[in-house]
């Protein structure tokens, strides 16, 4: 194994962790938090299984792998603000704007994924 796989394989691990302790240790008075840390843990739960997807890539993902990435994130974020309750959601929350950063830094690497994957050098090897 490599020590990208390695690494996918060891953060998937950390992951589940991340998903058990959701589950099991953060107190849930409410409906509407069971709800949250429900969907927070099945979010990290499927971050975990596409990391374990990525094992095998180095590095070069389908667009159907980025598309469950973004969806596990955007998954996490909803959990959050379920978690404090949709009125206290505001697009100048760090959250938000890390998560929008993000979102564009996947877009560029995508992009210059595709871009490489496409050029004249790539189609001589």
């Amino acid at each position: 194994m490599n020590w990208y796989d390695a690494f996918n394989a060891i953060e998937a691990g950390l992951w589940v962790i991340v998903a058990a302790v959701i589950a099991i240790r953060v107190p849930c008075p409410t409906w509407q938090q069971r709800c949250a840390t429900l969907l927070g843990s099945t979010a990290f739960l499927a971050f975990a299984g596409t990391d374990m997807l990525e094992i095998g890539r180095l590095g070069t993902f389908p667009f159907w792998l980025w598309g469950l990435k973004i969806a596990c994130g955007l998954m996490i974020l909803v959990s959050r603000y379920t978690w404090l309750g949709w009125n206290r959601f505001h697009w100048t929350d760090r959250e938000i704007r890390f998560g929008i950063a993000c979102l564009i830094g996947v877009a560029i690497i995508v992009a210059l994924q595709r871009w490489l994957e496409s050029s004249p050098s790539s189609r001589m090897r």
